[in-house]
């Protein structure tokens, strides 16, 4: 006698010839795309971290000077 399935809101699920060929499938791409994912992503920080301008910073404090001398905090 064959097992029936459910899925968790009790509708049967039916026994598919292909499950098995696209579980591979399924397994590379995912790999693929966090390897990808992962790379950019590593690839973005190496580069802010490269082209990093402290100077950035203070036009940041000029800003905050003249707000305060502007609210009078």
């Amino acid at each position: 006698m064959e097992r029936l399935e459910f899925e968790p809101f009790g509708e049967r699920l039916t026994p598919h010839d292909g499950v098995e060929r696209s579980r591979g499938v399924s397994k590379w791409l995912l790999w693929a795309g966090s390897a990808v994912f992962w790379s950019l992503t590593v690839a973005i920080v190496v580069a802010r971290a490269a082209y990093f301008d402290p100077s950035v910073f203070s036009s940041f404090e000029h800003l905050a000077a003249l707000t305060r001398s502007v609210t009078g905090f």
